[in-house]
């Protein structure tokens, strides 16, 4: 399989509480930040979709919305529901504030999909980034069972399946965008 065959799903469901706005709305250069990431991975996959609660995009991007029966907002729904939308493959999951992702990264990750691995994701020397990787479809029932469990954290599903953690040097490829701040500093260095 090569990497512009695949599906990557945005997600765009969280709440943005700790930036206080939906942080997919942020503008950057003329555009919000889900229409910088969609274009940005546009380059790379061939189908891209966004992950949401409810679609507030009024119909601009493949939807994939989260399962109504989980009324709360987790990544562990969002994961669920997207990998439920698939059959049989591979998906590369990307939360939306996570705009420093580039091809390399993708790619570095991506040779590891013809091993026996069912979550192949990135990791720095602090921290393992789960919503940047990718997730075989076929983890949807497991991560079901979590849900009915009010398991949330998407780490329980590492120590269940085969698991490949991707080693990167540079955490600021990884930056987060959960704070004014940080939206602020990468909207500088754009320029």
């Amino acid at each position: 399989m090569r990497l512009g065959e695949m599906s990557c799903v945005i997600l765009c469901g969280g709440k943005s509480s700790r930036m206080g706005q939906d942080k997919s709305k942020l503008k950057i250069k003329n555009q919000t930040l889900i229409e910088f990431q969609v274009k940005k991975m546009s380059q790379w996959f061939k189908n891209i979709y966004v992950s949401v609660k409810e679609d507030k995009f009024d119909k601009q991007f493949l939807i994939i919305k989260d399962d109504p029966k989980f009324q709360f907002y987790s990544p562990m729904i969002a994961l669920y529901s997207i990998l439920s939308y698939f059959k049989n493959q591979f998906v590369f999951i990307l939360s939306v504030d996570s705009p420093n992702i580039n091809e390399d990264e993708i790619l570095k990750m991506f040779a590891f999909l013809e091993e026996d691995y069912k979550i192949i994701i990135a990791k720095t020397s602090s921290y393992k980034h789960p919503l940047c990787g990718f997730y075989h479809s076929s983890l949807a029932s497991i991560c079901k069972e979590f849900l009915e469990k009010n398991e949330q954290k998407i780490g329980l599903l590492f120590s269940q399946v085969k698991t490949k953690f991707v080693e990167f040097e540079n955490e600021n490829t990884f930056l987060n965008l959960n704070f004014y701040k940080e939206y602020e500093k990468f909207k500088s260095e754009l320029k």
